[in-house]
């Protein structure tokens, strides 16, 4: 007979060692290959089967590739043996220690959310239920904008399946692949120049206008999962580490903007929407100083070191590493460093980032949430905190990778952007039929002035 003893001093019942009993717990067959001994794993699910609860902070302390547990939906469950059979293998890791449920329900279609509740996944990962300090931000269980919203969608590309408009199909591979290889090639380009070529100024300026090409058209789309179901494993890990590109690496993206942003869009959990303190004031929430009635004035020169904050915030060892490669090459091949190239290529990049992407959330029509003191459809807030502009013009949104249209990206950021077009008219009759905002800007200026208009605003004395 095996047996297990926890903490407390209650002793478990695993098993024989001839004939399963009826308090056997049995392993999936995936576990037997793991390197476990089989008593291990019983004894390692009996552990969890007698467990009710867990709090945040021991669901921290599980954030390793070998030790992987993930919150979904107010319960945690232990994935580290299932990461090897996900359909993005790591991709499931940025979420590691994590409260993930707002990431699952815009990645997962209906069939992919059926699966988390299988008895069969649960029995077999399943933890306890979480217990929190804090209320959880939004709803899943009630929200029927969004739920509303996936059904159509869904319906949509059932409409389209096989044909060249379909997920993966002809349109989407070709805007894909023939993107990928202009802009790598672009970018190849500008960074020889810069780096070990002339290095002249204007070199410098078309590689922060490269890089900006690179993040919106091939490694942002493929570190929100757009390319893990229908293209290449390899090709889907190249287009995440054309990050490299930037001095950054696309695990640290992931952890502040796929699970801070995307997640918690315009609240006090949001990196990006909190990045600027404390020179700028955007929400009611945040510090007043004397300075910032004038932040409507200074904001425009502060925006091009965006990238050189983030640098110096979250990534300064790879930055670091970034940096001396690239100028123990200069140095090298062309018998100079290359500094200021990588300086000016930084604040043409930090610009061009935050010029675009600022006013798709940061605008006086987007809502901001603090903290929000009810529970919200997940959904509902996407909707109602992030703003679409230029939708007419089909050359933006190849251009930007369909920055342009904020909502339906964040609704459902696996999907790629060709299809946002025809995704936005389901999206904004979902949302007048549930009487929920539906934030457009007609041109750029129009967002433009309206995020100098809550600058303005938020610039107040109070």
């Amino acid at each position: 007979r095996f047996c297990i003893q926890r903490s407390d001093g209650v002793r478990l019942l695993v098993g024989t060692s001839a004939y399963p009993s009826r308090h056997m717990v049995c392993a999936p067959s995936h576990e037997h290959v793991s390197g476990l001994p089989p008593v291990a794993v019983a004894a390692k699910q009996a552990l969890r089967s007698a467990r009710s609860t867990v709090s945040m902070e021991e669901v921290a302390s599980h954030s390793s590739r070998t030790d992987c547990w993930v919150v979904l939906y107010g319960e945690a469950f232990d994935v580290t043996e299932y990461v090897q059979h996900h359909p993005g293998k790591d991709f499931l890791l940025q979420a590691a220690g994590q409260d993930a449920s707002g990431i699952f329900e815009s990645v997962h279609s209906s069939k992919g959310k059926a699966v988390l509740k299988s008895e069969t996944f649960r029995s077999r990962y399943l933890v306890g239920k979480v217990e929190r300090d804090e209320p959880e931000e939004f709803t899943f269980v009630n929200d029927v904008v969004y739920q509303e919203l996936s059904s159509e969608v869904e319906a949509y590309f059932r409409s389209v399946a096989g044909t060249k408009w379909a997920k993966g199909g002809f349109c989407e591979q070709a805007v894909v692949y023939i993107k990928f290889a202009l802009i790598m090639v672009l970018a190849l380009f500008t960074k020889y120049q810069s780096v070990i070529g002339s290095g002249s100024l204007v070199n410098s300026i078309m590689l922060g206008v490269a890089m900006l090409l690179v993040i919106f058209n091939i490694s942002h789309g493929a570190c929100h999962g757009e390319l893990i179901m229908r293209y290449p494993t390899w090709f889907s890990k190249a287009s995440q580490w054309a990050h490299v590109f930037l001095g950054s690496r696309h695990a640290d993206w992931m952890a502040w903007h796929n699970m801070s942003h995307h997640q918690h869009t315009n609240t006090h959990s949001d990196l990006d929407t909190n990045r600027g303190m404390p020179f700028f004031r955007m929400h009611d929430e945040d510090r007043y100083s004397w300075y910032i009635r004038y932040q409507h004035l200074y904001v425009w020169f502060i925006y091009p070191f965006t990238h050189i904050v983030t640098f110096i915030q979250r990534e300064r060892g790879f930055a670091a590493l970034h940096m001396l490669t690239c100028n123990l090459l200069s140095f090298t091949l062309a018998g100079r460093f290359c500094i200021w190239q990588l300086l000016v290529e930084s604040l043409v990049f930090g610009f061009g980032f935050v010029m675009i992407n600022h006013i798709t959330h940061a605008n006086d029509e987007a809502e901001y949430v603090h903290r929000p003191t009810t529970k919200v459809g997940w959904g509902e807030h996407q909707l109602r905190s992030s703003s679409n502009w230029c939708m007419d013009s089909r050359v933006v949104t190849m251009l930007l990778g369909g920055i342009n249209y904020q909502i339906e990206h964040h609704l459902f950021q696996s999907i790629h952007h060709i299809h946002y077009p025809e995704m936005s008219k389901i999206v904004r009759r979902v949302s007048e039929k549930r009487k929920v905002p539906y934030s457009s800007f007609q041109t750029y200026f129009d967002a433009l002035c309206s995020h100098h208009k809550l600058l303005v605003r938020m610039g107040t004395p109070l």
